[in-house]
Protein backbone atom coordinates (compact mmCIF):
# COMPACT_ATOMS: atom_id res chain seq x y z
CA UNK A 1 0.00 0.00 0.00
CA UNK A 2 2.90 2.51 1.02
CA UNK A 3 4.46 1.77 -2.64
CA UNK A 4 1.14 2.62 -4.44
CA UNK A 5 1.10 5.73 -2.44
CA UNK A 6 4.78 6.72 -2.83
CA UNK A 7 4.05 6.09 -6.22
CA UNK A 8 0.91 8.67 -6.69
CA UNK A 9 2.60 11.16 -4.79
CA UNK A 10 5.60 10.92 -7.58
CA UNK A 11 2.71 11.40 -9.91
CA UNK A 12 1.30 14.18 -8.72
CA UNK A 13 5.27 15.60 -7.96
CA UNK A 14 6.15 14.90 -11.58
CA UNK A 15 2.72 16.50 -12.99
CA UNK A 16 2.77 19.65 -11.19
CA UNK A 17 6.14 20.02 -12.22
CA UNK A 18 5.96 19.63 -15.98
CA UNK A 19 2.32 22.03 -15.79
CA UNK A 20 4.33 24.58 -13.96
CA UNK A 21 7.26 24.13 -16.66
CA UNK A 22 4.60 24.36 -19.52
CA UNK A 23 3.20 27.40 -17.82
CA UNK A 24 6.48 29.06 -18.00
CA UNK A 25 7.22 27.77 -21.16
CA UNK A 26 4.04 29.19 -22.59
CA UNK A 27 4.50 32.71 -21.18
CA UNK A 28 8.23 32.92 -22.64
CA UNK A 29 7.02 32.16 -25.74
CA UNK A 30 4.45 35.38 -25.50
CA UNK A 31 6.63 37.64 -24.05
CA UNK A 32 9.10 36.05 -27.59
CA UNK A 33 5.81 37.19 -29.79
CA UNK A 34 5.32 40.37 -27.97
CA UNK A 35 8.37 41.59 -27.76
CA UNK A 36 9.65 40.28 -31.38
CA UNK A 37 6.67 42.45 -32.52
CA UNK A 38 8.09 45.43 -31.12
CA UNK A 39 10.12 46.56 -34.16
CA UNK A 40 9.64 46.59 -37.29
CA UNK A 41 11.54 43.97 -40.07
CA UNK A 42 12.20 45.48 -43.30
CA UNK A 43 9.00 46.69 -44.56
CA UNK A 44 7.04 44.91 -42.24
CA UNK A 45 4.79 46.89 -40.00
CA UNK A 46 4.76 46.91 -36.64
CA UNK A 47 2.86 44.39 -34.87
CA UNK A 48 -0.20 46.83 -32.89
CA UNK A 49 -2.02 44.29 -30.29
CA UNK A 50 -4.08 47.59 -29.22
CA UNK A 51 -5.78 49.03 -32.75
CA UNK A 52 -7.32 52.11 -30.83
CA UNK A 53 -4.32 54.37 -31.62
CA UNK A 54 -3.50 52.68 -34.72
CA UNK A 55 -6.87 52.87 -36.64
CA UNK A 56 -8.34 56.19 -34.75
CA UNK A 57 -10.29 58.52 -37.36
CA UNK A 58 -8.16 61.10 -39.11
CA UNK A 59 -9.76 64.45 -39.98
CA UNK A 60 -8.65 66.33 -43.24
CA UNK A 61 -8.42 70.41 -42.44
CA UNK A 62 -10.07 70.84 -45.64
CA UNK A 63 -13.09 68.46 -45.78
CA UNK A 64 -16.14 68.70 -43.84
CA UNK A 65 -16.69 67.65 -40.08
CA UNK A 66 -18.13 64.64 -39.50
CA UNK A 67 -20.99 65.06 -37.29
CA UNK A 68 -21.90 68.37 -39.45
CA UNK A 69 -21.24 68.07 -42.84
CA UNK A 70 -22.40 72.24 -43.04
CA UNK A 71 -19.37 72.70 -40.63
CA UNK A 72 -15.41 72.33 -41.11
CA UNK A 73 -13.27 69.40 -39.68
CA UNK A 74 -10.48 72.14 -38.69
CA UNK A 75 -11.95 72.76 -34.79
CA UNK A 76 -10.83 76.10 -33.55
CA UNK A 77 -9.90 76.59 -29.85
CA UNK A 78 -12.63 77.06 -27.30
CA UNK A 79 -13.75 80.72 -26.82
CA UNK A 80 -11.87 82.02 -24.00
CA UNK A 81 -9.11 79.55 -24.43
CA UNK A 82 -4.96 80.20 -24.61
CA UNK A 83 -1.74 78.58 -26.19
CA UNK A 84 0.23 76.10 -22.97
CA UNK A 85 2.66 79.16 -21.74
CA UNK A 86 1.36 82.13 -23.59
CA UNK A 87 -0.15 85.12 -20.94
CA UNK A 88 -3.07 86.18 -22.51
CA UNK A 89 -3.46 90.08 -23.31
CA UNK A 90 -6.48 91.17 -21.48
CA UNK A 91 -6.90 94.43 -23.18
CA UNK A 92 -8.56 95.01 -26.95
CA UNK A 93 -7.62 97.84 -29.42
CA UNK A 94 -10.28 99.68 -28.01
CA UNK A 95 -9.38 99.71 -24.12
CA UNK A 96 -6.12 101.87 -24.75
CA UNK A 97 -7.29 104.52 -21.62
CA UNK A 98 -8.21 100.95 -19.42
CA UNK A 99 -4.70 99.42 -20.07
CA UNK A 100 -3.13 103.06 -19.22
CA UNK A 101 -5.06 103.50 -16.04
CA UNK A 102 -4.28 99.67 -15.28
CA UNK A 103 -1.04 98.38 -16.80
CA UNK A 104 1.82 99.52 -14.65
CA UNK A 105 5.73 99.09 -15.80
CA UNK A 106 7.60 96.68 -13.23
CA UNK A 107 10.82 97.25 -14.34
CA UNK A 108 12.82 100.33 -13.82
CA UNK A 109 15.02 102.61 -16.20
CA UNK A 110 18.04 101.07 -15.48
CA UNK A 111 20.83 101.18 -17.75
CA UNK A 112 20.53 97.57 -18.61
CA UNK A 113 16.96 98.28 -20.09
CA UNK A 114 17.24 101.52 -21.32
CA UNK A 115 20.35 99.61 -23.67
CA UNK A 116 17.42 96.96 -24.50
CA UNK A 117 14.90 99.75 -24.97
CA UNK A 118 17.66 101.41 -27.84
CA UNK A 119 18.23 98.17 -29.02
CA UNK A 120 14.35 97.29 -30.21
CA UNK A 121 13.46 100.80 -30.67
CA UNK A 122 16.30 101.05 -33.44
CA UNK A 123 15.14 97.81 -35.01
CA UNK A 124 11.60 98.59 -35.18
CA UNK A 125 10.10 101.78 -34.24
CA UNK A 126 13.29 103.83 -35.71
CA UNK A 127 12.17 103.92 -39.06
CA UNK A 128 8.86 105.24 -38.75
CA UNK A 129 9.51 107.85 -35.71
CA UNK A 130 13.09 108.84 -36.25
CA UNK A 131 16.10 108.19 -33.90
CA UNK A 132 15.10 110.63 -31.45
CA UNK A 133 11.14 110.29 -31.58
CA UNK A 134 10.14 113.18 -33.99
CA UNK A 135 8.45 111.32 -36.34
CA UNK A 136 10.93 111.65 -38.92
CA UNK A 137 11.92 108.26 -39.56
CA UNK A 138 13.63 107.78 -43.06
CA UNK A 139 10.07 106.13 -44.66
CA UNK A 140 8.50 109.13 -43.11
CA UNK A 141 8.18 111.21 -46.55
CA UNK A 142 6.88 108.07 -48.30
CA UNK A 143 3.52 108.82 -45.85
CA UNK A 144 0.78 110.48 -47.83
CA UNK A 145 -1.68 112.40 -45.67
CA UNK A 146 -1.42 110.97 -41.83
CA UNK A 147 2.86 111.01 -40.97
CA UNK A 148 3.77 109.00 -37.94
CA UNK A 149 3.48 110.89 -34.72
CA UNK A 150 6.16 112.56 -33.36
CA UNK A 151 6.61 110.66 -29.50
CA UNK A 152 7.70 113.98 -28.04
CA UNK A 153 4.74 116.15 -27.81
CA UNK A 154 2.84 116.87 -24.73
CA UNK A 155 -0.27 114.34 -25.78
CA UNK A 156 2.45 111.27 -25.81
CA UNK A 157 4.33 112.57 -22.45
CA UNK A 158 1.40 112.31 -20.62
CA UNK A 159 0.43 108.94 -21.82
CA UNK A 160 0.85 106.63 -18.90
CA UNK A 161 3.10 103.86 -19.27
CA UNK A 162 0.53 101.53 -19.61
CA UNK A 163 -0.77 103.27 -22.43
CA UNK A 164 2.87 103.17 -24.58
CA UNK A 165 2.76 99.67 -23.50
CA UNK A 166 -0.82 98.72 -25.23
CA UNK A 167 -0.11 100.69 -28.25
CA UNK A 168 3.02 98.54 -28.81
CA UNK A 169 1.38 95.28 -28.21
CA UNK A 170 -1.75 95.90 -30.51
CA UNK A 171 -1.09 99.29 -32.46
CA UNK A 172 -2.66 102.18 -33.44
CA UNK A 173 -4.21 103.81 -36.46
CA UNK A 174 -1.75 103.02 -39.42
CA UNK A 175 0.93 101.11 -36.63
CA UNK A 176 0.19 97.72 -36.47
CA UNK A 177 1.25 95.50 -33.43
CA UNK A 178 4.57 94.60 -32.47
CA UNK A 179 3.67 91.68 -30.09
CA UNK A 180 5.02 89.18 -32.99
CA UNK A 181 8.28 90.81 -33.11
CA UNK A 182 8.47 92.24 -28.89
CA UNK A 183 6.42 88.81 -27.94
CA UNK A 184 8.33 89.58 -24.41
CA UNK A 185 6.79 91.69 -22.26
CA UNK A 186 9.85 92.84 -20.96
CA UNK A 187 11.03 94.25 -24.24
CA UNK A 188 7.70 96.33 -24.92
CA UNK A 189 8.07 98.16 -21.20
CA UNK A 190 12.11 98.49 -22.39
CA UNK A 191 11.14 100.34 -25.23
CA UNK A 192 8.38 102.16 -23.14
CA UNK A 193 11.29 103.50 -20.82
CA UNK A 194 13.32 104.20 -23.79
CA UNK A 195 10.64 106.82 -25.36
CA UNK A 196 10.96 108.07 -21.68
CA UNK A 197 14.25 109.03 -22.01
CA UNK A 198 13.72 110.18 -25.36
CA UNK A 199 11.23 113.06 -23.95
CA UNK A 200 13.64 113.76 -21.35
CA UNK A 201 16.04 114.64 -23.68
CA UNK A 202 13.74 116.64 -25.91
CA UNK A 203 12.59 118.68 -22.49
CA UNK A 204 16.51 119.11 -21.80
CA UNK A 205 16.37 117.18 -18.68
Amino acid sequence: MKAVVDFLSWIKTVFIFSFAGLALLTMLTFAGLVLNGCGPKGNEPNVELIQGMLEQPALKAQDFSPHDREKSSMLVPPEGSWPKNVKPYLYDASQAVEAGQNLKNPYTAGSDMIQLGKRHFDNFCLVCHGASGKGDGPVAPKFVGIKPPSLLTEKVTNYPDGRIFHIITLGQGLMGTYIHQLPKEKDRWAVVLYVRELQKKSRGN
